[in-house]
């Protein structure tokens, strides 16, 4: 229930984002270079915690053709909480989990235009490195202890698929933005529990052109 309270209230940000998106662009959106600053909260769930929200900060930076751009970002969420992984005979292992630090590029479509309005999607992939990680239960057979850590130190950082949806709202140079992301759960990673989502809210600044225009 918590999850889809956080994902209602971020909805509801984005539903807002017609209100301002009458107020024209006053540079054009096609060949743009947008940087800009987010915030959300990331929702996921491990092999032992279900649920878990942790707030999300990050940066993004945006390049534009006439109907799609280049999506690159980076971002830091913030959690304390727990996992676990196994030996080879199957017993599990609790780790302690801290932090991570998310890169992500994808390829975005940007279809209409409604006054300043742009409702966007794609698809891309996403580098996830947790920041810190700890051994909670230590293995009864010490000769068991190296090949714990081994696999507790594969499954701190995992590359995975990412779709997107968001919409955008131009104000002057400055545009608004809401965005939802979905990350598969993948194998062999200490967020492993079920798929993970983030719901992110931000503004962009345009910079101008990101191309070489002919005198």
């Amino acid at each position: 229930m918590r999850t889809v309270r956080w994902m209602t209230s971020g909805l509801a940000f984005v539903a807002l984002l017609p209100a301002v998106g009458a107020s024209q662009t006053s540079r054009p959106f096609q060949d743009s270079w947008f940087w800009g600053a987010k915030a959300g909260l990331m929702t996921f769930s491990t092999t032992t915690v279900s649920n878990h929200v942790a707030p999300t900060f990050g940066i993004d930076m945006l390049v534009t053709r006439s109907k799609g751009g280049l999506y690159i970002a980076g971002e830091q969420s913030f959690f304390n909480t727990t996992s676990a992984v196994q030996d080879n005979s199957g017993t599990n292992y609790r780790v302690a989990i801290k932090d991570m630090r998310r890169y992500t590029a994808a390829a975005l479509a940007f279809p209409v235009n409604w006054h300043g309005l742009r409702p966007y999607g794609g698809v891309g992939f996403s580098m996830n490195l947790i920041q810190h990680i700890g051994l909670i239960d230590q293995p009864a057979d010490p000769l068991l202890l190296p090949q714990v850590t081994s696999r507790m130190d594969d499954e701190k950082d995992r590359i995975s698929f990412i779709a997107m949806g968001g919409l955008q709202a131009a104000i002057k140079r400055f545009s608004l933005f809401g965005q939802v992301t979905y990350m598969p759960s993948a194998a062999n990673f200490l967020l492993n529990g079920r798929a993970t989502y983030l719901l992110e809210g931000g503004i962009r600044y345009n910079f101008g052109t990101s191309i070489d225009r002919p005198d």
